[in-house]
Formats: structure tokens, sequence, C-alpha cells
């Protein structure tokens, strides 16, 4: 596999060069551990697709790209085969630091689609890697509920709900993936992003349930508090939370917590 020295250096890099590409990895890769939980894949695996969600744009460090000054547009028309080198480039950079087939496999291709249409290969179906094809439910969630990656609004929970079922499953998407997903998502996940035991600021997924919030307060995507620590979170106030508030919800520790 990769060591933990190299993961951060990568990781670090990809923060440096775009901090918000970066986060959309670590977001991505939880998603897609928690999708490998629900099948009841093996440890290794889901190892193995935790990492892969890390590093699975880890290829945009070797393209002359600036996201700051990038619009969705220009993904879709202008620099399609610029943006769509990402993925070989990714493999390109990682098969010379690790030889896991899985991991590299699946970072090439996580832009297939379901029904053939996706690149690089045009892999259909069961063509694709179980591995690749979680990774691209986690990948388009999180891009859209974030609204991509170049700043386009933050979309409402129910409606990216009603994109997946209605237009991505089966199409970009697997649709048994797809499925399992949605249960996910009633269970109220939210990203906690822990202080202590965390060099590489990584994310955790916990879901919420009725009680008294005590591991920190929830926030917006932007940091605006939606629940304080010590509240109380009612059933209403959960489906409220995954019905209408749009973008991702993190729960941080408050900064007189941190010390």
């Amino acid at each position: 596999m990769i060591n933990s020295g190299l993961l951060e250096i990568l990781l670090l890099a990809q923060s440096k060069a775009d901090a918000k590409l970066a986060w959309h990895s670590k977001r991505v890769a939880c998603y897609a551990l928690e999708l490998a939980k629900e099948l009841g894949l093996s440890a290794d695996f889901q190892k193995h697709i935790f990492l892969t969600g890390l590093v699975h744009d880890i290829g945009f460090l070797k393209l002359d790209v600036d996201f700051a000054q990038i619009s969705r547009d220009m993904t879709l028309h202008t620099d399609v085969d610029l943006i769509h080198r990402h993925v070989k480039e990714g493999v390109s950079l990682l098969s010379k630091i690790m030889t896991h087939t899985d991991v590299l496999d699946a970072v090439q291709h996580h832009h297939e689609k379901f029904n053939g249409e996706g690149y690089p290969d045009g892999l259909k179906g069961d063509e694709i890697s179980l591995s690749a094809r979680i990774l691209a439910v986690a990948d388009l969630y999180d891009a859209m509920m974030v609204g991509e990656m170049f700043g386009e609004e933050r979309s409402i929970p129910q409606d990216i709900v009603h994109h997946l079922t209605a237009e991505s499953s089966g199409a970009e998407l697997d649709p048994e993936l797809v499925k399992v997903f949605l249960g996910i998502l009633q269970r109220n996940p939210v990203f906690y992003f822990p202080i202590k035991n965390n060099e590489l600021n990584l994310y955790k997924l916990v879901y919420l349930v009725p009680g008294k919030l005590e591991s920190g307060d929830l926030c917006d995507q932007l940091g605006t508090i939606l629940v304080k620590q010590g509240a109380e979170l009612t059933q209403h106030i959960l489906d409220n939370i995954r019905s209408n508030y749009p973008g991702q919800k993190i729960i941080y520790v408050p900064a007189e917590s941190q010390s």
C-alpha cells in the first residue's frame, strides 16, 4: 500500500493546490467507507476504499488548472480533454509509490458511468470495478451537495435524492449502490471534525440521533452554526436538517473545548 508519510505529503500537496478539492476528497473517502460498511465488505476493502477516496483526484496536481478561476462550464465545454486527463495522471502519480491494483483501478475509473457513457475507457455496468462504482456514488453526491468544486450554488438534500433516484440511478450510477446509499442518507449522516489524534485533518462520518448534541457545534459548510453543542436534537429538527438545509453539515469542536 502507501505509508503514512507519503500519504501525508500527498494530502498536504493537494490541500495547498486547492483546499476545496482536498476537503472534497476527504468527504468522498468517508462516504465510500460507509457504503463499503453497509455492503458488508471486508476490513481490507474498507481500508483500501477510504484511501482511494482520499487520493481519487490527486491527478489534478499534474494539470495546469487554476481552480480559483475555472468554472464548471469550462469542464463541460472548453477543456474537456484537459479535465478528463486527471484520472490517468492520478494513476501515473500513484503507480510510482504503490502497486495496489484495486486502488489504481478505482482512481482511473471513478468517472465511468453505469450506462457506458463515462471516461476514460467507456466501461459499462459490472465491467466497472466495485471500488470505482462505490467511488462514483460518493463523488457525485458530495459534488452536488457542495456545489461541485467550482463554486456553484449548494444543493438541497431532497433535490439530490430526487436526482439520484430519477436521473443518476442506472445511468451514471449503479442502481443497487444508489439504493444502499439512500438508506445511509435517511440516517442523517454528518461529518465530525475531531481535534485530537487527527494529524491528517480527516473527517469522520457520524449519524445524528434524537437527544443532546454532545460532540460539538453542528454547522453548515460555511461555518454557520445550526445547532449548538449541548442543545437537544428532536426528530423534527433532524428531519428538517436532512431535508431543507443545503450543503454538507459538519460538527466542529468549539474553540473553548480544544485546549
